[in-house]
């Protein structure tokens, strides 16, 4: 068989008639045919894509019956073994599918590598990331600082899933014991479950909380079954329960009557458009005009009465100025004092200055202080 032929499939078989005349029957290699196309996957070798490379290639060879080349289990066969002739063209077809698997510069140095297992162990070894500590490390921090955010849970759990896969082609482990694998496997998805549950969103903390009281602890696609339907069951909940018109509407007449409440409070009471203060105007303003030309300073202090009465005044809405009382009314006022109800000792001088305090809602008798 030529290499054309292996290449094809197509094998030629001669047989003789009665009449001696030689008659070509073409039969048909299914497996070789279906092997034919020299580009078996979309994922081509660029020097850093190893783990993905590898696992399309071992699915498209597999897939075509040739995987042994690659491990080492299809072994040459021996000179004088009729299969040699077979053997050698599947070697060469699964080189090829190789080569063509790569980018030209580094397919090129493996052209002459006399076997499918030395290329696929040359190229390993080179390219390779298993037990690469920095890819790992890599891998691992992504996995960490995981999370949904604004993305559904789908994307964020299929986004997760592809780096634990890049993450188990880092590793070879072999196993003395099953049971120990087993064990060992359910701890590991179990740390997934952690790593999953721990990016979910704030929203989903109920389901969470249901997970992880559950002993012993469902596999990482049974928890994103759960999440995904209770991220389903919060969407249609939220879209079938929206406000109806009349409780819209009783909430626009409480917000207006509230503004309206405010609106009448401001009318009904002074208030100042400078220092945006009630009780009192812009035209009395103290902060805008001043205190008083009146108002004086009592034992080094401002006096609080003229204060109070200032305040007081400014909510009436009224110009009130301290009166300034004549010698004659000051000497009734001190002859009004020494009267018996009161006991008031006879000052030196009199400052003619009075101020007024107010007390009740009218200014009379017994709403002055002296």
């Amino acid at each position: 068989m030529n290499y054309r032929a292996a290449m094809t499939g197509s094998t030629a078989h001669t047989r003789e008639d009665s009449s001696s005349s030689s008659v070509v029957i073409q039969t048909t290699d299914y497996s070789a045919s279906n092997s034919s196309s020299l580009q078996i996957t979309v994922h081509k070798l660029n020097g850093s894509n190893y783990l993905e490379w590898a696992q399309s290639v071992k699915l498209a060879i597999d897939g075509r019956g040739k995987l042994g080349h690659l491990t080492g289990e299809i072994q040459q066969p021996a000179a004088e073994d009729p299969n040699l002739k077979r053997w050698h063209s599947e070697n060469s077809l699964v080189i090829a599918w190789l080569i063509n698997s790569m980018e030209p510069a580094i397919g090129k140095p493996h052209l002459f590598l006399p076997t499918a297992k030395d290329v696929w162990d040359a190229v390993r070894d080179m390219y390779s990331d298993i037990e690469n500590s920095s890819q790992i490390f890599n891998l691992k921090t992504k996995l960490w600082k995981s999370r949904q955010e604004d993305r559904d849970v789908t994307t964020y759990y299929n986004q997760m899933v592809t780096l634990w896969q890049e993450l188990d082609l880092c590793y070879e482990d072999e196993w003395d014991c099953r049971a120990d694998s087993v064990r060992y496997k359910k701890r590991e998805e179990n740390d997934r479950v952690y790593v999953f549950l721990a990016g979910l969103n704030q929203e989903l903390d109920e389901v969470r909380g249901r997970i992880l009281g559950r002993k012993p602890l469902p596999s990482i696609r049974e928890v994103f079954s759960e999440v995904r339907r209770e991220e389903s069951r919060r969407k249609v909940m939220l879209k079938s329960s929206p406000k109806s018109k009349a409780e819209d509407e009783v909430e626009t007449s409480a917000l207006v009557s509230k503004g309206t409440d405010l609106d009448g409070d401001k009318r009904r009471k002074p208030w100042c458009e400078h220092c945006k203060k009630s009780w009192h105007t812009k035209d009395t303003c103290w902060k805008l005009h001043g205190k008083p030309s009146n108002f004086k300073k009592k034992n080094g202090g401002d006096s609080k009465v003229l204060q109070t009465v200032n305040e007081d005044s400014q909510k009436q809405q009224t110009d009130f100025e301290t009166p300034a009382f004549t010698k004659e009314q000051l000497s009734q006022l001190y002859k009004l004092f020494k009267s018996p109800q009161f006991s008031v000792t006879e000052p030196k001088s009199f400052t003619p200055f009075c101020s007024f305090a107010k007390n009740g809602t009218d200014h009379g008798e017994d709403d002055w202080m002296c």
